[in-house]
């Protein structure tokens, strides 16, 4: 399983960046092996497509970062991608707490715990009450 986080360095003892969009840096870590792929990101009008797109290419289950634009939002959530929040821990920190469940979840793109939309519509039972799936 791939996780991919955006730092501000290529670690894992880096600190997970505050913005997705303008993050210096995306890793990849293979969970089972625990071996990272540090993919450089050059901050530029659309980048943060390119940098949503990335994380797909690679299969990534998730994706650890700060804040989401509503574009990348979108492509992730659509393809199920879960989004964790964990600006400012180490990579390395932040994915020990996703595998104790302790990272909050990123439902909207404004970075709110509300949710809205209608994400996953295959996936029945995962409703809340405003019809976003999680």
């Amino acid at each position: 399983m791939n996780i991919a986080i955006t730092t501000v360095g290529s670690t894992l003892d880096s600190s997970v960046f505050c913005e997705f969009a303008k993050t210096p840096c995306l890793l990849i870590v293979n969970m089972d092996s625990m071996a990272c792929t540090p993919i450089a990101h050059t901050c530029a009008p659309g980048s943060d497509r390119e940098l949503a797109r990335t994380i797909l290419e690679h299969r990534c289950e998730a994706v650890i970062t700060g804040k989401l634009s509503e574009e990348a939002f979108e492509l992730l959530a659509d393809e199920g991608v879960t989004r964790y929040t964990a600006a400012d821990m180490s990579a390395r920190a932040a994915l020990e707490a996703m595998q104790k469940r302790w990272l909050e979840l990123i439902r909207n793109p404004d970075g709110s715990t509300s949710c809205s939309g209608g994400h996953h519509n295959d996936l029945e039972g995962l409703r809340c009450d405003s019809g976003r799936l999680h």
